[in-house]
């Protein structure tokens, strides 16, 4: 049973959140791959370089790794959960034939830079707190199952913000529990400054913002959250 369909809700925000739909010309926000070799790391990185979101490894201006580590990019409201939604067979045709798809594959809000192992085992896993402490990896407190995956506490809040922001901007599903699950974190890990400076720059690239870095009490807010 697909993650879409395991009883899940919606949730619906009014446009009082202002979040627009105006894109830089810099963007092509139809073009994934334009996207990916244009702009996520020479545009929105280059000032000043970043950490993958999972394990927190240092990355330079041209996104070389300082550790000599593979990276990736991860979307954190997760490709299939977006397939799955529109009911295709696959990525390429949901690609190909819905531009509501494009955009929400395009949107940089949803995209971080993690070390590229772990997106095998995340993969299109759901996130959740996984009793004990069985990270696997020597330097990075990332914790997995058959079923749900637990980012180290620093990237908690930035995974909540970005699902919530998904969720919000593309009238998306989430499960009920799973819902719960990130508002917590949301509230555990506030908004941090590299998150804030992430959030302007994305803004001057595609028009968007993420609310809940810049408002945090709008996910307890009953007039937008509605089941």
């Amino acid at each position: 049973m697909t993650y879409v369909a395991r009883f899940c809700i919606a949730i619906s925000f009014s446009l009082a959140l202002h979040i627009t739909t105006a894109w830089s010309n810099e963007v092509n926000p139809h073009n994934y791959d334009y996207f990916v070799n244009n702009i996520f790391w020479n545009t929105l990185y280059n000032n000043s370089g970043g950490w993958t979101l999972y394990c927190g490894y240092r990355f330079d201006q041209e996104g070389r790794s300082h550790e000599g580590r593979a990276k990736g990019i991860e979307h954190i409201y997760a490709i299939d959960w977006m397939i799955d939604h529109f009911e295709c067979n696959n990525r390429r045709e949901c690609h190909a034939n819905i531009e509501k798809f494009r955009r929400m594959e395009a949107d940089l809000h949803n995209i971080y830079p993690v070390w590229s192992p772990l997106l095998t085992h995340r993969y299109d896993l759901a996130f959740a707190e996984i009793e004990g402490e069985d990270s696997r990896f020597e330097d990075c407190d990332f914790e997995w199952n058959a079923s749900v995956v637990e980012p180290r506490t620093l990237a908690r809040g930035n995974v909540a913000r970005s699902i919530l922001y998904m969720v919000t901007r593309y009238d998306l599903p989430i499960l009920a529990e799973h819902l719960e699950t990130l508002k917590k974190w949301h509230k555990e890990d506030e908004p941090s400054t590299q998150e804030k400076v992430r959030n302007e720059r994305i803004e001057k690239l595609q028009g968007q913002r993420n609310p809940y870095i810049d408002s945090p009490t709008l996910a307890d807010d009953s007039r937008f959250l509605k089941k």
